[in-house]
């Protein structure tokens, strides 16, 4: 269920137009950035399955870009500022450092967390019930 919700929301930010721009993206243009804290297995099937549902979703994986902060909070800075100016109409931030560095650096890119025990706590949405602007976490319950 986790992954479907995560491809959903994937999904259906980028058929939007991911928010800012006034048409929706073809699939095969659609530029996905992903963010994660350190390498570890869950962290890693997190990846796994987000980029699978999109693929099996028709999504290049060729445009799906992962970076690895290596368990560095600076180095969580320095991607995130990348992934913003690359022009990726969606990012994925994987574990609480790595979507605390890309929430601050946009407020108008699609951000979808995953791994992040409480968003709310985490200063990435105001309530864990409740979508912000550019912010979905994974873990809400979309039925």
């Amino acid at each position: 269920m986790k992954k479907f919700v995560c491809g959903l929301m994937a999904v259906g930010l980028a058929l939007t137009g991911c928010g800012s721009q006034s048409s929706a993206k073809d699939k095969a243009d659609v530029k996905v950035g992903v963010i994660q804290y350190m390498q570890h297995d869950a962290l890693d099937a997190s990846y796994k399955g987000f980029k699978d549902t999109l693929v099996k979703a028709g999504y290049k994986a060729s445009n799906i870009t992962l970076k690895n902060a290596s368990g560095e909070n600076s180095n969580c800075e320095t991607i995130a500022e990348s992934l913003v100016n690359d022009g990726n109409d969606l990012i994925y931030a994987i574990a609480t450092p790595a979507a605390q560095a890309v929430v601050k650096k946009t407020k108008d890119i699609p951000v979808v967390v995953s791994a992040v025990t409480d968003p709310a706590g985490s200063k990435l949405v105001k309530s864990n019930a409740k979508f912000m602007k550019n912010v979905a976490t994974r873990s809400l319950n979309l039925t």
